[in-house]
């Protein structure tokens, strides 16, 4: 028994080095400046929720784009290609509002596929945005909200609804203005 116990003590000793463990790459991670963030761990809710959405991403972009018809039916003169479709069912087996609806989630998802690159989603919202109008942007977001809701129940907690608020923020402040 006693020669147990000074092995043990002598391998003890000399496992006295701690190891130096590597620091997390979150913890080092920066957040750029340009973006609505404070820290990294935002940025990773936002991506870790967006994976159960982008599962299920045409279906919820139908869904919203749908339900901000229901709410301001003006819209749909802007897109001819689904004026004449006139029920939810017509809407959703539509290519052309397929289109439509996932050219906006498409948005969000290059955007935030690239909160780390900052150039490349302002880029990106450039680009996009041309096709768009900053009143559609600000006439979507709480579609866009509920949608996730439905999407993250539970996990759509309130500081990740805050995440993604500010997200939302980001990109409508960088919406190019018609005509300029």
């Amino acid at each position: 028994m006693g020669n147990l116990k000074s092995k043990l003590k002598r391998s003890k000793s000399k496992s006295k080095k701690s190891a130096q463990l590597p620091d997390s790459s979150s913890t080092n991670k920066t957040v750029d400046p340009r973006l609505p963030f404070s820290n990294y761990r935002q940025i990773f809710n936002i991506r870790n929720g967006w994976k159960s959405v982008a599962r299920v991403m045409e279906d919820t972009a139908k869904e919203t784009l749908i339900r901000l018809l229901e709410k301001h039916p003006e819209y749909r003169e802007k897109y001819p290609m689904i004026a004449s479709l006139n029920t939810e069912e017509e809407l959703r087996e539509s290519l052309e509002f397929e289109t439509y609806a996932m050219q906006i989630f498409g948005l969000f998802d290059e955007v935030i596929q690239n909160l780390e690159n900052v150039d490349a989603a302002l880029d990106e919202i450039e680009h996009t945005g041309k096709q768009l109008t900053l009143q559609l942007i600000t006439d979507l977001e709480e579609c866009f909200m509920n949608s996730l809701h439905l999407v993250l129940d539970e996990r759509f907690t309130d500081t990740l609804q805050e995440n993604y608020r500010l997200l939302y923020g980001f990109v409508k402040s960088n919406i190019p203005q018609q005509g300029a």
